[in-house]
């Protein structure tokens, strides 16, 4: 199991249509049931094959062993998720907000909400999955321009000693 935010972040956007069995929306206590039920009311004169009712059984396992592995594989991309929106802390990041105009900045944090990963760019709360653009470390301004080198007074002089 995942600890810390990444599990209360797979937590909140876990779909619940999704965690539904592939046995039409039953859960391992109904099929159970309707298999009790199934062999209680079945025709004395023609019982339920056993080799069906072991593929069956068999079949149900495997469906279980899928959601199991399904669930385990959510909850490890919910890790590397965060791990990586944790990572942008201090890079320079182009996205949208929530009112659709374009924020530029620094990631100053990282915040695991209900509607999922937040990231603060430069006071402004904006989506992880909003950002457009990330560069290593923080914003630079323009580099100051070349020295000319046709122009005397530009060139480095010797120390005056």
């Amino acid at each position: 199991m995942i600890d810390g935010p990444a599990a209360a972040y797979s937590a909140n956007t876990t779909n619940p249509a999704s965690a539904m069995s592939a046995l039409g929306g039953l859960g391992s206590d109904a099929f159970l049931k309707l298999l009790v039920a199934q062999l209680r009311y079945q025709n004395p004169l023609q019982p339920t094959d056993p080799s069906t009712m072991l593929a069956q059984t068999a079949q149900f396992t495997t469906v279980e062993t899928l959601q199991s592995l399904a669930n385990m594989q959510r909850e490890l991309m919910a890790f590397h998720e965060a791990v990586g929106a944790m990572g942008m802390i201090g890079h320079h990041v182009t996205a949208v907000g929530f009112d659709g105009k374009a924020v530029v900045g620094t990631v100053e944090k990282v915040r695991f909400a209900p509607e999922g990963i937040l990231l603060t760019v430069d006071g402004v709360e904006v989506p992880l999955s909003s950002v457009m653009e990330a560069s290593a470390g923080a914003s630079t301004p323009d580099p100051a321009p070349a020295p000319d080198t046709d122009d005397p007074e530009s060139q480095p002089q010797p120390p005056i000693d």
